[in-house]
């Protein structure tokens, strides 16, 4: 239980880690075109990953490890392509919250494919917190004037293929090291990114430049610490701690985009929050 509760902290903390990097693409959104911006995380992310794999010293991946990595890199480059164009559509807690779908996604795909069997507690827990995002979005979106229907389907299309990721990841992190699984993501989602963003390109800005390399290193250290989670407790149950990002997403909106959070988002969160609670209480 210890691991497991060690697991559940590592991800809440890489929760964080990313929708810090969320707010920083929705600012960079401004200046560049969404696969620009894609191509360029995953490029920087390349580079700090090898860093981190060098020094750890681990072994070079096997043939099979990279090929089965390609498949789920591909799946990363789309939810990262459709999730930065919610962002750069969406106010950010609108495009949050129906990321927060994602959860579910991931409780059902790791029953079908991984044969966890999630607990009564962990399908109560996703129905508050997806009580609670539905609460945010009835007073967001009647507030959002910049929201359209393509920047809503973008975002589920993203949780979509975000739980696919996620339980993917969980089918690898018992094989593979973690740098290399972190190392094989950017790598790859960079390669797969590399025509749309060379295609989408427009000169860069030195402000632009160091922004996108802190997209970068936050990238790699939230991916890094989410694939440790991820090989040492069940993909249910972390993928309701997804929930949390609202509120480090709430703290973004208020510090840099003057975003104050409504009721109907304080209530929402007190919704996620327990959820996340519940499913954090639950025993193995």
């Amino acid at each position: 239980m210890q691991g497991v509760h060690g697991a559940m902290m590592a991800a809440t903390a890489a929760i964080g880690v990313l929708t810090v990097m969320d707010g920083i693409v929705k600012h960079v959104s401004t200046e560049l075109a969404t696969p620009q911006i894609v191509f360029l995380r995953y490029m920087s992310g390349a580079i700090c990953a090898a860093i981190v794999f060098r020094i750890a010293g681990t072994v070079r991946p096997s043939t099979a490890a990279v090929r089965a990595h390609a498949l789920r890199s591909l799946a990363v480059a789309l939810t990262a392509t459709s999730f930065f164009y919610a962002l750069a559509t969406l106010q950010l807690a609108v495009a949050m919250a129906l990321g927060f779908t994602a959860p579910i996604f991931i409780a059902l795909f790791a029953a079908l494919t991984l044969g966890e069997r999630p607990g009564r507690a962990t399908w109560v827990a996703i129905a508050i917190g997806f009580a609670g995002v539905l609460v945010v979005l009835s007073g967001e979106l009647s507030e959002a004037g910049r929201t359209t229907w393509l920047g809503v389907a973008a975002a589920l299309f993203s949780a979509v293929a975000y739980a696919v990721v996620m339980v993917m990841l969980k089918n690898r992190a018992a094989l593979d090291p973690v740098p290399t699984i972190v190392l094989l993501q950017n790598v790859l989602a960079g390669l797969f990114m590399t025509p749309a963003g060379l295609w989408a390109w427009s000169p860069l800005s030195l402000t632009a430049a160091l922004w996108l390399a802190l997209i970068g290193v936050l990238g790699t250290v939230g991916h890094l610490a989410m694939a440790w989670a991820y090989g040492r407790a069940e993909a249910s149950r972390l993928g309701v701690l997804e929930y949390t990002a609202f509120v480090w997403a709430a703290l973004i909106g208020v510090v840099f985009f003057a975003e104050i959070p409504s009721l109907s988002t304080v209530a929402g969160a007190c919704l996620i929050i327990a959820g996340a609670l519940l499913v954090a209480r639950r025993r193995s």
